[in-house]
């Protein structure tokens, strides 16, 4: 038998699916963004889009994919003089609820022959969002999924932090998961990414999106919300196991973050884990004694 802990960056984040879109669009189409927001991915079925972020652009044609990442600002637009129509979806890949991973999948601009597996899963997840189910809004977001991990693992180039262009950030996420309860500040983490202070911080927020302390902060407090829905540990024990000053410091991140103090949430998980232990001893005398 074979038992694998499913921990770290990317088994710890959580795939949510934006929106899905199946549209006709004039010949003079366009829209421009600042910023893009979230991870998207569009396959074109008739006309001709081109998709700039940054320094880059493509023209896609029918059957091709756009890709487009969180980060430089984005345009995309109808070219060629006809209609356009495309469909695809918009997604994130959060980590702790606070930092956007899709950015990091190292995915290209355009994939004019996508293979027909991901291709096939971008379109059913476009068909499920069509409806309001509770079952087609979990199937659009599994064939969203689906998809997304297709193409990266055909296309992307993904380290911790696509490793091999940002080996300096990733040797401070490797410090800060390995070490996270220790005394950890910007100065030592610069270091072991051999940057200064202020161009590591600079750096590590242009590629993860959040400042480091933010992201050191938002990893203890993901695991001491582990510690207390699977352990017996005092709150206490917990704050001070993940790096935090006291029990007061740790309360008041927990509840800013999660709404609910770590006593409040423990109790609340023991509740929803005893639940249905007590449906499967209670669900048949509960049975018989109202048929009786």
């Amino acid at each position: 038998m074979t038992h694998i802990d499913h921990a770290g960056t990317w088994h710890e984040a959580s795939f949510r699916l934006v929106e899905t879109y199946d549209v006709t669009v004039g010949a003079h189409w366009r829209i421009d963004l600042d910023r893009q927001p979230y991870g998207e991915i569009v396959q074109v079925l008739s006309g001709c889009c081109r998709f700039v972020q940054g320094e880059e652009s493509a023209d896609v044609g029918p059957g091709g994919l756009g890709i487009l990442l969180p980060g430089p600002a984005r345009s995309t637009l109808a070219v060629g003089g006809e209609p356009l129509r495309f469909t695809g979806f918009g997604f994130r890949v959060e980590l702790f609820c606070a930092v956007e991973l899709s950015g990091l999948l190292g995915l290209p601009l355009h994939l004019p022959a996508p293979d027909p597996a991901s291709a096939r899963l971008v379109a059913q997840a476009v068909r499920s969002g069509r409806s309001p189910s509770p079952g087609s809004a979990l199937r659009a977001r599994g064939y969203a999924e689906l998809a997304t991990a297709e193409l990266v693992d055909r296309h992307g180039d993904v380290g911790l932090v696509s490793g091999s262009r940002r080996p300096e950030i990733e040797a401070a996420l490797r410090l800060m998961d390995r070490d996270f309860s220790e005394d950890l500040d910007v100065a030592r983490l610069a270091r072991s990414a051999n940057l200064s202070p202020q161009h590591f911080a600079r750096c590590f927020k242009d590629v993860v999106g959040v400042p480091p302390m933010a992201y050191l902060q938002a990893l203890r407090l993901s695991r001491a919300r582990a510690a207390l829905a699977t352990t017996r540990r005092t709150a206490v024990a917990i704050a001070v196991e993940h790096g935090f000053a006291d029990a007061a410091h740790f309360s008041r991140a927990f509840k800013r973050t999660y709404g609910v103090t770590p006593t409040c949430f423990r109790r609340l998980s023991a509740s929803s884990a005893a639940e249905p232990e007590l449906a499967a001893q209670q669900g048949p005398s509960s049975s018989l004694q109202t048929t009786g």
